[in-house]
C-alpha cells in the first residue's frame, strides 16, 4: 500500500474539521508528546502535513512559518516511531519543500538522537542540545 500525504492549512473553516478528524490520534494520546517532549499544537495559519496509508493515519508533522522567513518544524511522528520508518524522512522533506515554496530560507526541528543520522545526512545542521534532544538546522 502506498503512503500519501496530504497538505492541510490550519484554519476554522471544514479543511481544519478534517485535518482534526485525521491528527486526533495523535493530539490526545498522552504517549505521543512523552516521545515528542511536547504536545502537538496548531495555530490559525500553520501548515501540517498528514501521511495516510489507505484510510490510516500514519505520521503528521506542523510547520510554523515565521515573518523573518524561518520556519519551526514540529510535532513530527511517524507510526511506528523509530529510526526506521523512512516516511519520517519523508515528512522532513516534504516539510522543506513547502517551507522553500513559501519562500522560507532556513527551517528548524527538534529531534531525538535516533533520527541524527538521517538528519545530518540530509544536509541538516546540529545545534543546540535540550536535555535528550537535538535541534537541526537547514537554509534552503
Amino acid at each position: 500500500m502506498s503512503t500519501e500525504i496530504l497538505k492541510f492549512i490550519h484554519d476554522d473553516g471544514p479543511d481544519y474539521q478534517a485535518l482534526i478528524s485525521l491528527v486526533g490520534h495523535f493530539i490526545s494520546n498522552p504517549v505521543i508528546p512523552a516521545r515528542l517532549g511536547a504536545p502537538i499544537s496548531t495555530k490559525p495559519g500553520d501548515i501540517w502535513l498528514v501521511a495516510k496509508e489507505g484510510d490510516k493515519p500514519c505520521g503528521c508533522c506542523v510547520i510554523t512559518l515565521h515573518k523573518n522567513r524561518a520556519a519551526k518544524l514540529h510535532g513530527l511522528y511517524v507510526t511506528p516511531y523509530e529510526a526506521e520508518n523512512a516516511l519520517y524522512l519523508d515528512l522532513v522533506h516534504r516539510a522543506a519543500e513547502e517551507v522553500a515554496t513559501a519562500q522560507g530560507k532556513l527551517i528548524r526541528h527538534t529531534t531525538l538522537p535516533k533520527f541524527a543520522d538521517w538528519m545530518t545526512k540530509d544536509g541538516w545542521q546540529p545545534g543546540q542540545t535540550r536535555g535528550k534532544y537535538i535541534t537541526f538546522e537547514k537554509e534552503l
